[in-house]
Formats: structure tokens, sequence, C-alpha cells
């Protein structure tokens, strides 16, 4: 067994050690100074790994508001000072913008570090066990009674959920015997309305099942949240909060407010995990859009978010996504909200084509692709055919970079903001802002 000391924080906030080999290596958990008695582990031909055996912590953890900080999966800076935490994963994106594109961006930290999540997935085990896929092992679980990063409201669900497994645990599905059916609980609480909504994740098939009854007699009974859902998908398919639906009580929606507007939000779809954190990049685009324009572009529309939000200002609007679900979803409510505006939503694979996209006069783009960014061709037509005006939404400002590279020379950067709307683990989002350059 050796001793290795831990000598600095990478920009996840792992600590970086240097192993008896001499390579450098990354520990999560760790903090400058802290001492880790390791051994290699052999797990291929040429392959070993570093296997800590004992943390003499010389640091210390008062900052960690959660029991189950260091082995929970989740959250891997509550024992960083929020100050350092920033200083760490804002320094790379800042610096790198500036030195490979000349451009600055004003880092923004988050008002609420804790209490903020909106949105938590919960693998639920034989045991019966309710908790958080294990850091580097996601056979194992780890046991979550409460969960400092989401709300009140949510803790007290889980809690309330615990309750009712712990007195029917056969109906959670056993991965090696491939019994039980409950897989996942979702639980999802609006920050800026009542609504929330608990789903529960079943092996499909399971709906049938002679115990399935007295479960629901039992959630109806014990659960005292306005909303609850069954859904079912494969037995093998470990995902949460998607599949067939069966309302239990209340609906399959929860409406959150942002902005002033109201959005239903069906139960496997994608919004922010934390809208309040993101208002800053939501008011930073309000503010600079024209008063009134011709047309928004909405690439990567989801659900009509930006649309939805931004939509008044403008004479037509025009929305791409890959998702069929979504855009009808989008298409429908713009209809309600706008009946009287111009608009299409269009189903579209931007990482294949841009053969639906437009050129159109005095147009606005908003695009927030998914975190590996908006790809080759998606950025060229931008360059070729962009219009006037760019918001460059993101949730990985390093893919973010590399698009921007390709559209670049066509375009002048104005501003932009590097937001934290989740701290405590090194995920930012951001946004750019560009005026097209002289023709």
């Amino acid at each position: 067994m050796d001793k290795v000391i831990v000598e600095s924080l990478d920009s996840d906030f792992s600590g970086i050690v240097t192993a008896p080999n001499g390579k450098k290596v990354n520990v999560f958990f760790a903090y400058p100074g802290d001492e880790l008695h390791v051994e290699y582990v052999k797990r291929r031909p040429r392959q070993r790994s570093l296997r800590i055996q004992e943390t003499i912590r010389n640091h210390d953890w008062k900052l960690v508001e959660c029991d189950v900080f260091g082995e929970c999966g989740g959250c891997t800076g509550q024992h960083i000072d929020y100050k350092k935490q920033l200083e760490l994963k804002f320094s790379p994106i800042l610096e790198g913008f500036q030195k490979d594109l000349g451009i600055n961006i004003t880092p923004l930290p988050s008002e609420q570090i804790y209490e903020y999540r909106s949105r938590m997935d919960f693998s639920v085990f034989p045991g019966p066990i309710i908790g958080q896929r294990q850091r580097g092992n996601f056979r194992k679980v780890v046991p979550i009674t409460t969960c400092s990063i989401q709300s009140d409201w949510a803790n007290k669900a889980l809690k309330d959920v615990q309750s009712v497994l712990n007195q029917m645990p056969e109906i959670i599905w056993d991965r090696r015997s491939e019994e039980g059916g409950l897989k996942y609980l979702t639980i999802r609480k609006a920050q800026n309305t009542e609504d929330g909504i608990l789903i529960f994740t079943f092996t499909d098939g399971y709906e049938s099942h002679p115990s399935m009854d007295a479960f629901r007699n039992l959630c109806l009974q014990s659960l005292s949240q306005n909303s609850l859902l069954f859904c079912y998908n494969r037995p093998k398919s470990e995902v949460s909060a998607s599949g067939r639906p069966e309302v239990l009580r209340g609906k399959s929606t929860f409406t959150e407010i942002v902005l002033g507007q109201s959005f239903q939000i069906p139960f496997d779809s994608f919004f922010q995990p934390n809208p309040k954190g993101f208002l800053p990049i939501l008011s930073f685009i309000k503010d600079r859009l024209p008063k009134v324009g011709s047309n928004l572009i909405d690439l990567f529309c989801g659900n009509g978010f930006f649309s939805l939000l931004y939509g008044e200002s403008f004479e037509n609007v025009d929305g791409y996504e890959l998702t069929e679900s979504s855009i009808a979803i989008a298409s429908q409510t713009f209809e309600e909200r706008y009946p009287n505006q111009s608009h299409s939503f269009q189903i579209a694979n931007l990482f294949m084509s841009t053969d639906l996209l437009k050129a159109k006069e005095n147009a606005t783009l908003i695009l927030d692709p998914p975190r590996a960014g908006a790809g080759k061709l998606v950025c060229q037509w931008i360059r070729d055919f962009g219009p006037e005006s760019i918001f460059y939404v993101s949730c990985n400002p390093y893919s973010q970079k590399e698009d921007i590279a390709i559209f670049q020379s066509e375009y002048e950067f104005v501003d932009g903001i590097l937001i934290d709307p989740y701290p405590h683990t090194p995920h930012t989002e951001s946004v750019l802002y560009f005026r097209r350059k002289p023709r």
C-alpha cells in the first residue's frame, strides 16, 4: 500500500494526486493536503486502477450539508467553499474563450446554492432502498432520506414514498431475479407554483400484476401529493419518467411560471431543473431582443420554451426540433397563447440536414442545443445564411466554443454571461450574443 497527497483541485472538483507510477490521477471527494492510502488493482491486461483504502482528511468538511456526500454520485463539490467552486469551474471556460476566440464573458454566481433543483430522479432497489447511484459504481445505490439540493416539499415526498415501500417491498424490481416492477422514483416540483408530481417507473407489463391493485390503493391512501403517476417501459431500460403513462391521481403535467409565462410541463418532458437559477440568461435575452421584430428562429426548440417566452415580440416564429411529441406541444401551446401570430414548428434532425432552415430578413436566432453542441452543419448554415442577431444558449460552454469558432468570422461578439444554476456540481450554463458583420 502506498501513500499519496492530494495536490490540487480540477475543474470538476476532483482532487489531483500523483500515483506511485508517476501519473496524475483524479479522485473525487478529496481536498489539497488530504492523505490517501492507495493500492493498484489490476482490471485488465496492462490496465490498473487506483483504489483508495483509507482517506485521512486534513480539511474540515463543515461546509457539507449532505449525510451521504462522498458516496452519492450527485454533488461533487459540497466540501469546497462556494467562491472556490466558481473559480475552479469558471476560470478554464473564461480563459478558453478569451484565448481562443478573443471573447470576454461576464461570470455570475448563483444566489441560491441549496434546495434549488425542481427535478430529482432516484433509483429504487430491493431493501427497500431509494437513492442515487454511487459515483463510479452504477450497480450500487446509496440510500437517501434527505437531499440538500431539492426542496422541503420534495424531501417530504421522498420520505412518504419510502414509508409506502417499507409496507410493500415486494413491488420493487429485482434486477437479478427479475421479480417485482418498480425501478425509479422521479420527483418534480415547480419552483413558482404549488404544482408537483410523483412519477413511479415500472417494468412494462407489471401494471397487471396481482400486487398492483394493492399498491395503487396504498399510494392513494398514504401519499398526499396532488399528482401521482405510474409509467411503464422495458425491463432492461434504465430510464426514469419515461414510457406509457397511467395517471393514478391528478394530472400527467405540472405548471411552472417563468417570466410571468405559464408552462404546462408533461411528466416525461425536459424542463430546466432550476428555473430560478436560469433567470439571468432569460433576462439577458429579453433585455436585448428588438422591441418589434419580423422573425424569430428557434433551433433545438424543445417544447417551444423560448418561442413562448419571446414570441409576442415577433411577427413570425419558426421552431425546429427532432422530437415529434415536443413539436406537437410547442405548436399547440403557441397557437393557444398567440392565436393571431404566424408560426411554424417542424420536426428536423439538424445534425443530419439543415435543408429545412430558411434565411429570413430582420430575423433573430436563438439556439439551445444538447451538450454535444449544435454541430458542424448548423454552424456552417449560421456562417453562410444566419440572421442579424444570434443568442447561443449552452449547457456546455466547451462545445459552444467549438461551434462559435465555425461562424465567428461572420459575426461580431456583443456580450455574454456565464452562470451557475447547479452549485456543488461542475455544470454551468451560458448565453452569448452576436451581431452579423456588414455583408
